[in-house]
């Protein structure tokens, strides 16, 4: 069985090939009832975004699982940098996940030719030799591209999500004014899209990692039938018809008899928002001091999935590992002390202070 370490990278590097595919450049044409709102549209996922300050939050709330009764969210935000094609964006995101009463922040440094993950304090670096092989990769399917540099090289086509738009009136996102794009989504569209881009992304030479799997014929049905209403607003700047937000919410609502596949949840929510502020302004991005080998990463990533563990409801509150900043070794903790945490937290409880105290110290 593929280690955690060798399925996480893979998927840090694929975040951020997603997230320069889904900044640089977007292309394609949807259907609508208002033509103008469409060539908005189309104008604005032409418009390529060469710098921005990203914010990107994903919530996700179940019902019916009493170990998920609390929300599950993906955050992230910082400094994005188009470094053009055929090579990874500079980028220096600070990012959290959150669930069962327990927030796990780790960060993403891109310097366009190294790549690290910083996760309690402490940066990793995945290597220049690595990072040179992505970029090679990129710059490949640049080549083989060379009429086409836009998402749509690798089968991915935004405006296609997207049908019934509609000019829902102006507004405003981080001061500046933007006209709201209001239309539906096309999730069918959406999954075919994500499934195109894992199978593309260039993650094969990353120290032997495989890519993220495909989803399935039946998956993708299994997911059309339980999204209901699929709605998504698109916000472009009247400035220079660039897109600086989109948000979507999405209810979910599984049939009984599927219900036993998904340990009884019933339905759910799913929002997502992506905000772009300080549009095609300078960044600063530098390497993250002190990093050490992506290789000692391994007990961290234990943390990633350990200390979120099943979790259990309740007011919210909880002992959050200590720093690294904690006097005494500065080793950092085993796998089995993420995981003897993950089972102690679960165990206490998130209203019983005095037993998430104990939990806390087996980390130190």
């Amino acid at each position: 069985m593929p280690s955690r370490r060798r399925l996480a990278l893979p998927f840090l590097l694929a975040l951020a090939f997603a997230l320069a595919a889904f900044v640089s450049a977007c292309g394609g044409s949807g259907s609508s009832n208002d033509k103008s709102a469409t060539q908005l549209l189309n104008t604005a996922f032409h418009q390529p975004i060469k710098s921005a300050d990203v914010n990107f939050n994903l919530q996700v709330q179940v019902q019916g699982v009493q170990s998920l009764s609390q929300p599950l969210s993906f955050k992230f935000s910082g400094p994005y940098v188009n470094n053009g094609p055929g090579k990874l964006p500079s980028m220096d995101l600070s990012a959290s996940i959150v669930g069962g009463g327990q927030s796990v922040p780790f960060g993403l440094t891109s310097t366009g030719d190294d790549f690290f993950v910083k996760v309690r304090g402490q940066a990793y670096d995945v290597g220049k030799q690595t990072v040179a092989k992505l970029n090679q990769q990129l710059a490949q399917q640049k080549a083989q591209n060379k009429q086409n540099t836009s998402l749509s090289a690798l089968g991915i086509h935004p405006s296609t999500w997207l049908s019934n738009a509609k000019n829902a009136g102006d507004s405003t996102v981080g001061g500046t004014p933007v006209t709201h794009i209001s239309a539906d989504l096309n999730v069918s569209k959406v999954l075919d899209d994500l499934n195109s881009l894992v199978q593309k992304a260039p993650t094969s030479s990353l120290n032997g990692a495989s890519k993220p799997p495909q989803l399935s014929e039946q998956q993708k049905s299994e997911i059309e039938q339980v999204i209901k209403n699929p709605h998504i607003d698109v916000y472009v700047a009247k400035s220079d018809n660039t897109v600086r937000r989109i948000a979507t919410s999405l209810n979910i609502s599984v049939p009984k008899d599927q219900q036993s596949k998904v340990n009884g949840a019933t339905g759910g929510t799913l929002q997502l928002s992506i905000d772009l502020a300080n549009v095609g302004q300078a960044k600063h991005i530098t390497a993250p001091a002190n990093a050490k080998p992506i290789a000692d990463l391994a007990g961290q990533l234990n943390a990633l999935g350990g200390s979120l563990g099943t979790g259990s409801s309740g007011s919210g509150s909880s002992a959050a590992p200590p720093s690294s900043g904690t006097t005494g070794s500065s080793s950092s903790p085993t796998a089995k002390q993420f995981q003897d945490y993950a089972k102690c937290l679960q165990k206490a409880g998130s209203n019983n202070a005095s037993a998430l105290a104990k939990c806390s110290s087996i980390l130190k």
